[in-house]
C-alpha cells in the first residue's frame, strides 16, 4: 500500500501549474499551499514532509491526470502495460475499449495518448519541484546530506524511467534516422512560476540521441548518489534503489543497441556464467515459480521495481490491470489472450506458464491470469524483473559475439524454471542452425515470459528496422470474435489468416501511425513543439 496518498489537483501539462494537497493514510492532513506559492522551507520544513514529498513523485507516475481525474494508472501502472500490450499482437479485444490503440486510429486528440503524454510531463514537473526541494531541505540541514542524496537517486530514476516510456511511444529508435531525429523536450528544472513558463516554452525537442544520453546521465548520477547496494529500505519493491538503477540501465543500453554497456551493467547483477544467478546488489534472484512474482508481488526476490496499488488507490475498473485483463468473477475481460501467443511451438504444452493463463468459457477464450484481484485491484505493475536483466544480458552477449555459450545459459536460465524436464527439455547449442534462428529463440522468450507486462511494444519499437530480426512496424492484429473457440488455441497449431481483423493490416514503421503524434493542446500552448510534430500528424 501506499504509505501516503497524495490528492492530486493539477493544471494541463505545459501550463506546469500544480496544486498539490498531501495527505497520509492516517488521514492526517498536512495543509500545504499550492507548489507554486511555497518557499522550500514550508513545503520541505520537517524530514516527515520530505519523505511525503518523495512518495508524492511515486504516486505521480502510479496514476496520473486522465479527463480531470486521477485514476487510469497514467503513465504507469495500468494503463502503460495495456497500452503496450495493445499496440502489439499478443493480446485481443472483446470490446472498443481499447480498440484506438490496438487498431491505430488515434489521432492529435485522443485521450489515451494525450493524457499518456501529459501524465508523463506532469510527473517529470513534480519529480523536479521535489527534487529541487530536497537540495533545500539538505542545505537546510532538515535531512542529511546522505538521506537528500538517496532521495534524489530515486527521483532521477523516476525522471529517467518516465522519459523512456515516453521516448518509444514518440520518437523513432536509435537505428531509425527519420522524423527530423526528434527525440522529447527535456525539462531538467522545476516549472511552478510564469517567469519558469515562459522559459519552459522555448525548450524544443531534443535529438533521440541527446534524449537517451540525459536519460543514462540521470541514471549514473542516481547511482552514484546511493551509499549501499542493499534495497530501499522502505521498501524493496516499489522504492529504488541502486540495484534498480543498474536494472534499468541494461534496458536503455539494449534500446540504445549499446551491446557492451548491457554486458557491462548487466555483469554487476549477474555473476558468473552458470546458472543459478544471484545478484550480488540487491540479491535479486528468479523465483523458483514463474507465478510468485504475480501472486506475491509484494514480496518476492525477483522484482526489482514494480509501481504500488493498492485497494484505494489503483488504475480503476476503467484502467486496472486485474479488471480490464481477468475473466474471473468480477473482472470485465476485455484483454484478452491470442492464439499468436498461446499457439507458438516456442512455448512448450507443459510449460508453468501456461499456469498463468485462464480460460473463459463465457468468453470461449484465454486470459492472462497474471493479476487476479478482481475486486481490489491492489496488485503492483511489475516494471522490471530479474528475468529481464537476464534476457537483456543474452541478448547483448549473442548480438555482440563470441560467447554464445553464456547468451544460452542466460536463456536457459529463464525458460528452464517453467519447463516441466529441464533436463531434457531445455535449449542446447544444436536447436539454433544460425544467430537469427538463436536470437529469435531469445525473443519469443521475452514474448512468453513477459506477456501482459505491457513489454511487447517495447520490443516491436526497438526491433523495427533490426539487422537480424526486424518488426517492420505495428504487427496485424487478430479479431478476437474470428477467432473464438477453444479448438482455436492449440500448442503449435495454426495462426489463421481469417482470424486477422482486414482493417488491422501491418503497419510499416514508415507510416506515421508508428509513432503517436504530440497532443494538439500541447501544440497549442507551447509554438516550440508545434513546429516540431512527429511527421504526417501536421499541427
Amino acid at each position: 500500500m501506499l504509505r501516503n496518498k497524495i490528492l492530486k489537483h493539477a493544471a494541463s501539462l505545459f501550463a506546469f501549474a500544480i496544486i498539490l494537497t498531501f495527505m497520509s493514510c492516517e488521514d492526517d492532513v498536512i495543509d500545504l499551499q499550492p507548489v507554486s506559492q511555497l518557499s522550500d522551507i514550508t513545503a520541505f520544513a520537517t524530514p516527515e514532509r520530505c519523505e511525503l514529498s518523495v512518495i508524492g513523485a511515486y504516486d505521480a507516475i502510479q496514476c496520473g491526470i486522465y479527463n480531470g481525474s486521477y485514476s487510469r494508472g497514467y503513465p504507469f501502472g495500468a494503463a502503460s502495460i495495456i497500452q503496450g500490450e495493445m499496440r502489439g499482437q499478443d493480446m485481443n479485444l472483446t470490446a472498443v475499449f481499447y480498440d484506438i490503440t490496438y487498431s491505430s486510429t488515434y489521432s492529435t486528440t485522443t485521450a489515451n495518448n494525450r493524457y499518456y503524454w501529459e501524465a508523463s510531463f506532469e510527473a517529470i514537473n513534480r519529480i523536479n519541484t521535489v527534487i529541487r526541494g530536497i537540495g533545500g531541505a539538505v542545505e537546510n540541514s532538515i535531512i542529511t546530506e546522505e538521506q537528500g542524496n538517496a532521495y534524489k537517486g530515486e527521483l532521477l530514476f523516476l525522471r529517467a524511467l518516465t522519459y523512456h516510456s515516453l521516448l518509444i511511444h514518440f520518437a523513432y529508435p536509435v537505428n531509425i534516422n527519420s522524423n527530423n531525429n526528434y527525440g522529447l523536450p527535456l525539462y531538467l528544472n522545476a516549472n511552478n512560476t510564469p517567469s519558469d513558463v515562459e522559459e519552459s516554452m522555448k525548450i524544443g525537442r531534443s535529438t533521440v540521441q541527446e534524449t537517451y544520453a540525459q536519460i543514462l546521465k540521470d541514471l549514473t548520477d542516481a547511482e552514484s548518489l546511493f551509499s549501499t547496494d542493499d534495497k530501499n529500505g522502505a521498501n524493496g519493491i516499489t522504492r529504488v534503489s541502486k540495484g534498480s538503477i543498474i536494472a534499468l540501465k541494461t534496458r536503455v543500453y539494449l534500446h540504445k543497441r549499446d551491446w557492451p554497456k548491457v554486458i557491462e551493467e548487466a555483469k554487476r547483477l549477474v555473476p558468473g556464467t552458470a546458472a543459478p544467478f544471484k545478484s550480488p546488489i540487491g540479491d535479486y534472484e528468479l523465483e523458483t515459480s514463474p507465478a510468485t512474482p504475480f501472486l506475491s508481488y509484494s514480496n518476492n526476490t525477483e522484482s526489482i521495481f514494480s509501481v504500488e496499488n493498492n485497494s484505494d488507490d489503483n488504475g480503476s475498473v476503467n484502467g486496472a490491470m486485474a479488471a480490464m485483463m481477468s475473466a474471473r468473477t468480477g473482472g470485465r475481460a476485455i484483454v484478452t489472450s491470442s492464439p499468436t501467443i498461446y499457439n507458438t511451438s516456442y512455448w512448450l504444452a507443459d510449460d508453468k506458464r501456461r499456469d498463468l493463463l485462464y480460460y473463459s468459457s463465457a468468453y470461449n477464450y484465454y486470459y492472462c491470469d497474471k493479476y487476479q484481484n478482481v475486486t481490489t485491484r491492489e496488485e503492483y505493475a511489475p516494471i522490471i524483473r530479474y528475468a529481464e536483466v537476464l534476457l537483456n544480458y543474452s541478448e547483448a552477449v549473442l548480438r555482440q559475439g563470441g560467447n554464445n555459450t553464456l547468451a544460452l545459459e542466460l536463456l536457459n536460465a529463464v525458460r528452464n524454471r517453467s519447463l516441466a524436464n529441464p533436463a531434457d527439455q531445455k535449449y542446447g547449442a544444436a536447436d539454433f542452425a544460425d544467430t537469427k534462428a538463436f536470437l529469435d529463440a531469445i525473443l519469443w522468450e521475452r514474448r512468453i515470459e513477459f506477456h501482459g507486462e505491457g513489454r511487447r511494444w517495447e520490443d516491436i519499437h526497438r526491433l523495427a528496422n533490426d539487422d537480424i530480426s526486424p518488426s517492420g512496424g505495428i504487427p496485424a492484429k487478430i479479431d478476437y470474435s474470428r477467432a473464438k473457440g477453444k479448438d482455436n488455441f492449440v500448442v503449435g497449431g495454426e495462426v489463421k489468416e481469417e482470424w486477422f481483423s482486414p482493417n488491422r493490416k501491418f503497419i510499416p514503421y514508415t507510416d506515421r501511425r508508428f509513432l503517436w503524434p504530440i497532443p494538439v493542446g500541447d501544440l497549442i500552448r507551447n509554438p516550440t513543439l508545434a513546429a516540431q510534430q512527429n511527421e504526417g500528424w501536421g499541427n
